[in-house]
């Protein structure tokens, strides 16, 4: 005896079935997806419109430093304004910024905060500190490590620093945004600090002082401060 045929059901009965489910309610789905969305773009507005997403001067040590030890991820410009090569670095630092709006991207005159000077051993510019969790994770001296040349671009700065740990693994901007509460989670991820930390710059022989960072040639291209 044969079995009986499995119940059917017609396409409108179908349809209709699909209707009810709660879990196919495409009009539900998209309101609560829009939501999401509204969500993560305020966040990221909130975060544009504060000192994210661009270079702040901190002119005073004091704040400087209560500030820089609240952040998760932080880089610190120390600059001379007479320098060259400082506004070189500001300028790609400042193209980097609104990348990275979970990173606080800061810079400082030398002049302006002597005992982070001393504390650090900073006797080179441009010199580019950068904490993790409030610790001085790694380092940037200098061109040295960028072409030894004024002509490298963001992207090689850009490199150079997701070694340190300091930025996401993934930009985290206000069309990136959108794209992930359009399109799914994205993987934002922290990326874990180096097992490898860099050597600390030791003190330099010679002359002392702030000195204009061209690489490691004669010592007469240094600029004393």
């Amino acid at each position: 005896m044969s079995a009986p045929p499995s119940p059917t059901l017609s396409d409108s009965a179908l349809l209709d079935s699909l209707d009810d489910d709660p879990r196919f309610d495409l009009a539900a789905q998209r309101e609560r997806r829009l939501e999401e969305l509204q969500k993560e773009v305020r966040k990221v507005q909130v975060l544009q419109d504060s000192e994210y997403g661009r270079m702040i001067t901190y002119g005073q040590e004091k704040a400087l430093i209560e500030r820089m030890s609240k952040e998760k991820f932080c880089l610190i410009h120390f600059f001379h304004p007479d320098f060259q090569r400082c506004r070189i670095m500001d300028q790609r630092l400042e193209e980097l910024a609104p990348k990275y709006v979970h990173t606080l991207f800061l810079r400082a005159g030398v002049a302006d905060v002597p005992f982070l000077v001393a504390k650090f051993g900073i006797q080179v510019l441009p010199h580019v500190l950068v904490f993790v969790d409030g610790r001085c994770a790694d380092r940037l001296i200098g061109f040295e490590e960028l072409g030894d040349s004024d002509k490298f671009t963001s992207k090689a700065l850009e490199f150079r620093l997701q070694q340190s740990g300091a930025l996401p693994t993934g930009p985290i901007s206000l069309s990136n945004t959108l794209s992930t509460a359009v399109l799914g989670d994205a993987d934002l991820s922290d990326r874990e600090d180096s097992e490898d930390d860099r050597d600390k710059a030791g003190p330099r022989r010679g002359k002392t002082g702030i000195r204009n960072g061209f690489a490691s040639g004669s010592r007469d291209d240094d600029e004393d401060y």
